[in-house]
C-alpha cells in the first residue's frame, strides 16, 4: 500500500514538473542589459515572460563584465532589450555573438531626444529613464515588441502596459508636485557622474554638475576644483553619491569633507534588494531630494 502511495506521489511530481516545463516553454524568454529594464519588461510581460538581467541587482553596469553564463542566457532569448544611447553599447557585441539568428535587440532609448552634459563640454547623458515620460516611452516600446513576438497575447500585454503607464503618470505628477516645493536657490544636484540631467530637466532643477562622464574615468583636478568652487558658493552645500559606485562615493565624501557639505545617496543605474522596482527607485530619490534640499 505504501509503495502504491509512493508511486502515485512520484507520478504527481513528474506531472507537476512537466507542467512547469511546459509553462516555461510557453513563456517568452527575454534578456535585458540591466535591472531597470528587467523591471519594465516584467511589468508588461507578467506571466507571459521569463525576464533576466545581464547585469545583476546592485552592480555597476559601467564596470560589470559578462561571463559564459550571460552568453547562455542570450542564446536562449526570444528578445534582448537594451537602453542604447551609449549606456550599454559595450554589451551589444556579446549579444550579437551569442544571440540566435533572427532574435531582435530592442534599444528603448533610440530616437528619443538626448541631453548634453550640464553646462560644460561633456558627453550626452544616457540615463533617459530618470525622467518618467521617457520611462513611459520605454514601456510602450517594450509592449509593442512583446505584442509582435506573441500576437495572440497582444491584449494581455496592452492591458498590463496601460495599467503600468497610468501608475507612471501618477508617479510623474507626484514628483513634479513635491520636488516643486524645493526652494529655487537649493535646486542644484552635485553628483559623481553624469546621470541626472533628465531628472533635473523634467522636475525643474536649476543645475546639475558632476565629476566624470563615466564612472570608469578618474576625475581630473580641474573638475574637482570646479565643484569645490560651486559648493563653497552654496548656502547649503550638498553632494550625492550612488550606491553602486564605491570609488565615486569615496571621491564625493572627500569633496564633501573639504567644503563642509552633507552627503546623500541617489539611485541611477541599478535596482537593489532594498529598492527592487523602478517606481521604488523614483520614490526613494524623491524622498532623498526633498530631505536634502528643502
Amino acid at each position: 500500500m505504501r509503495r502504491g502511495i509512493g508511486v502515485s506521489l512520484l507520478v504527481l511530481v513528474v506531472v507537476l514538473l512537466g507542467g512547469a516545463s511546459l509553462l516555461e516553454a510557453r513563456q517568452l524568454q527575454v534578456v535585458t542589459t540591466f535591472s531597470i529594464l528587467q523591471d519594465f519588461v516584467q511589468q508588461v510581460g507578467g506571466e507571459q515572460v521569463v525576464v533576466r538581467s545581464l547585469v545583476p541587482l546592485g552592480a555597476d553596469p559601467h564596470t560589470w563584465e559578462p561571463s559564459p553564463r550571460e552568453a547562455g542566457l542570450i542564446a536562449r532569448a526570444d528578445l534582448v532589450v537594451a537602453n542604447g544611447g551609449g549606456f550599454d553599447d559595450w554589451l551589444l557585441p556579446v549579444v550579437q555573438s551569442a544571440a540566435r539568428t533572427g532574435v531582435g535587440v530592442l534599444r528603448v532609448a533610440e530616437d528619443l531626444p538626448v541631453l548634453e552634459g550640464a553646462g560644460h563640454e561633456h558627453a550626452a547623458d544616457p540615463h533617459l529613464w530618470l525622467s518618467v515620460p521617457n520611462a513611459v516611452s520605454y514601456v510602450e516600446r517594450i509592449a509593442q515588441a512583446l505584442q509582435e513576438l506573441r500576437p495572440e497575447s497582444a491584449a494581455y500585454f496592452a492591458q498590463r502596459a496601460d495599467a503600468y503607464i497610468q501608475r507612471l503618470h501618477l508617479l510623474d505628477e507626484k514628483l513634479q508636485s513635491e520636488l516643486g516645493q524645493i526652494p529655487a536657490e537649493n535646486r542644484v544636484i552635485v553628483a559623481y557622474h553624469n546621470a541626472f540631467s533628465y531628472l533635473a530637466e523634467r522636475y525643474g532643477f536649476a543645475a546639475v554638475d558632476f565629476l566624470v562622464d563615466n564612472p570608469e574615468a578618474e576625475p581630473n583636478p580641474r573638475d574637482l576644483g570646479r565643484l569645490v568652487d560651486l559648493l563653497r558658493g552654496m548656502e547649503r552645500p550638498v553632494v550625492f553619491t550612488e550606491p553602486q559606485l564605491n570609488a565615486g562615493s569615496r571621491y564625493m565624501r572627500a569633496l564633501a569633507q573639504e567644503v563642509g557639505a552633507e552627503v546623500f545617496t541617489l539611485y541611477s543605474d541599478s535596482l537593489t534588494a532594498e529598492v527592487p522596482t523602478y517606481v521604488d527607485l523614483m520614490e526613494y530619490n524623491l524622498q532623498v531630494l526633498v530631505e536634502a534640499l528643502r
